[in-house]
C-alpha cells in the first residue's frame, strides 16, 4: 500500500516549462509588432524586415526572461536546475 506521500508525487506532474518559455517568447514577439506598428505610424518605413528584427529580437527577449523567471521558480520549489552528470548526486555522503 502506497503511503500519502508516494500517492502525491506520483499524482504531481512537473511543472510546464515549455509552456512558460513558449510563452514568453510569444509575448515578446507580440510586443515586437506592437513597438514595430508605433514605429511605422511614426514615420519609420522599415517594411516586412524591420518587423522580422524586431519581432525576432523581442521574441529571444522574451524567451530569454521567461527561461530566467522559471528557474528562479523552480529553484524557489526545490527542483534541481543542472544536468546530472555521470549520474552522480551531491547530496549523498
Amino acid at each position: 500500500m502506497a503511503t500519502s506521500r508516494e500517492s502525491r508525487g506520483a499524482d504531481r506532474r512537473p511543472p510546464p516549462r515549455l509552456q512558460v518559455l513558449i510563452t514568453g517568447v510569444v509575448l515578446g514577439a507580440a510586443w515586437g509588432t506592437v513597438m514595430w506598428i508605433i514605429a511605422e505610424v511614426a514615420g519609420r518605413d522599415s517594411g516586412v524586415r524591420g518587423w522580422a528584427y524586431v519581432a525576432l529580437t523581442t521574441a529571444m527577449i522574451g524567451g530569454g526572461v521567461a527561461a530566467a523567471f522559471g528557474a528562479v521558480g523552480a529553484k524557489r520549489r526545490g527542483e534541481r536546475l543542472g544536468p546530472r552528470i555521470f549520474g552522480r548526486r551531491r547530496d549523498r555522503g
